[in-house]
């Protein structure tokens, strides 16, 4: 990867300073004969300072860190492990979401939104226990029930 990155800015590099010295070396021709290489060679050295200075203060370790190349969709939709293999903020929303169902149970809203999150994590039977409670209180969801059913 890094070779491929490097070689593709220097083409890129390559084709940019030649867009940006043609012009400058055909005006110098024309008006200096002997300074003709001066707008060359303020580019070349414009190059060099940036380069350097990237290579002092830049980060050229990213592009060769694991967490980048190891960010492909898959890995980024899903969740970071937690002690039960799902991701804590989700468990701990979960459990709030329990305990105001504890003291509310005549909330249909928050039973058919615990059915969906059960049904998201997997658990199939809780989420169909708790859709059951939403379906009493009057509240359904037709694509909910269907995955259920």
């Amino acid at each position: 990867m890094d070779a491929v990155f490097y070689f593709s800015a220097f083409l890129m590099l390559l084709v940019a300073m030649s867009f940006a010295t043609a012009p400058l070396l055909r005006r110098a021709q024309a008006a200096s004969g002997g300074f003709a290489n001066v707008p060359l060679l303020a580019v070349i050295a414009a190059l060099l300072l940036a380069v350097g200075l990237y290579a002092a203060i830049g980060r050229p370790d990213i592009a060769s860190n694991g967490s980048i190349a190891n960010s492909s969709p898959a890995a980024m939709s899903r969740p970071a492990a937690g002690g039960d293999g799902k991701a804590a903020p989700v468990s701990a929303l979960l459990a709030g979401l329990e305990q105001r169902l504890r003291d509310n149970p005549e909330d249909a809203k928050s039973w058919l939104l615990l059915a969906k999150s059960y049904d998201h994590l997997g658990r199939s039977g809780d989420a169909a226990a708790a859709y059951d409670k939403a379906e009493a209180l009057g509240l359904t969801d037709d694509t909910l029930e269907a995955r259920l059913r």
